[in-house]
C-alpha cells in the first residue's frame, strides 16, 4: 500500500466523509496517497441553518469544513472544480469530462472512488458526476487530449454504495440502494470509525443530516461499518467477490 495513489471524486463537501470516509482514512493509514476532487463548494445547501447563511458565506464555511475533514481523514487537501452546486447536470458533458480527466491524469491514481450511479440520495449532481467519472477513468488512459496531461491508466473504479438491507432501516428519506448480493467489496472500518466520526463533526453545517439519521436508526456505526462498494469498471476481473481490500489482486 505505501506509495499507492487513490483518487476520490465527489460533488459536495461532506460527500467524501458521509460516504466512504472510513475507507479513505483506512487507505491513508495504510500508506496510500489519497487525492480528492470536489466539484462544488456546496453553496446551495439547505440543511440546518445553511440556507440562512447565504450562498457566498456558506461556500466559504463549507470550503473550510472540507479542508478540516481532509486533515482528520489523513488525505490530501481538496482540489476544486468550482462548478455551481445543484447545476452539474447543466454542464456540457464533454467539458465536465475534460476537467475530471485532467484531475485523474494529474493525481495518477491506481483506483478511483465515487458514489453509486443512483447517487445514494438520487441527487442530480451525484448522478451527473458519477456518469462523468465512469467515462473519464477510461479516457484518462487513452492517447488523446494530451493537453489535459499525460495519459494514465487506472485499474479500478469503485462505487460507494448502500446495501438494501441497510437502506430499509431508513424510513425518513429515500435511499437509492443496491442489492446486498451485488456488493463487490466490504471494507471493515473499525479502526477508522473514530476518524469518520471526527470528520463528520468537521462538517458542522451539515451535521444535522447525520443527527437525523442516527435518531431514526439508532446504531449509526453498525449502519456505517463495513462500508460497501460495487465495481464500476476494471482492467481485470476481481480475484473473487466480495473482496475485503479495494486493491485485492493488484
Amino acid at each position: 500500500m505505501p506509495g499507492e495513489r487513490v483518487a476520490a471524486v465527489f460533488s459536495h463537501p461532506d460527500d467524501e466523509t458521509f460516504g466512504p470516509g472510513g475507507t479513505l482514512a483506512k487507505l491513508a493509514r495504510q500508506g496510500a496517497e489519497v487525492h480528492l476532487l470536489c466539484a462544488t463548494r456546496g453553496e446551495a445547501g439547505t440543511i440546518g441553518e445553511s440556507a440562512q447563511l447565504g450562498r457566498e458565506r456558506l461556500a466559504e464555511i463549507r470550503t473550510r469544513e472540507l479542508e478540516d475533514a481532509c486533515g482528520v481523514l489523513g488525505i490530501q487537501p481538496p482540489r476544486w472544480l468550482d462548478l455551481p452546486d445543484g447545476g452539474l447536470s447543466e454542464q456540457p458533458p464533454a467539458q465536465l469530462d475534460d476537467r475530471v480527466v485532467g484531475f485523474l491524469r494529474t493525481a495518477r491514481p491506481r483506483i478511483v472512488l465515487t458514489f453509486d450511479p443512483g447517487g445514494l440520495s438520487g441527487h442530480a449532481d451525484h448522478r451527473t458526476l458519477t456518469a462523468s467519472v465512469a467515462r473519464s477513468v477510461v479516457r484518462a488512459g487513452q492517447s488523446e487530449r494530451e493537453d489535459l496531461g499525460a495519459p494514465h491508466g487506472i485499474d479500478r473504479l469503485w462505487y460507494y454504495s448502500i446495501p438494501a438491507s441497510r437502506a430499509e432501516r431508513v424510513t425518513h428519506r429515500v435511499i437509492h440502494a443496491v442489492p446486498d448480493a451485488s456488493v463487490d467489496a466490504w471494507i471493515d472500518i473499525t479502526d477508522t470509525l473514530s476518524h469518520k466520526r471526527a470528520a463528520v463533526a468537521a462538517h458542522a453545517t451539515q451535521r444535522v443530516f447525520i443527527d437525523q439519521l442516527e435518531s431514526h436508526i439508532g446504531d449509526l456505526e453498525a449502519f456505517w461499518n463495513p462500508e460497501a462498494f460495487t465495481l464500476g469498471w476494471a482492467r481485470e476481473p476481481l480475484p473473487g467477490r466480495p473482496v475485503s481490500d479495494l486493491f485485492a489482486g493488484l
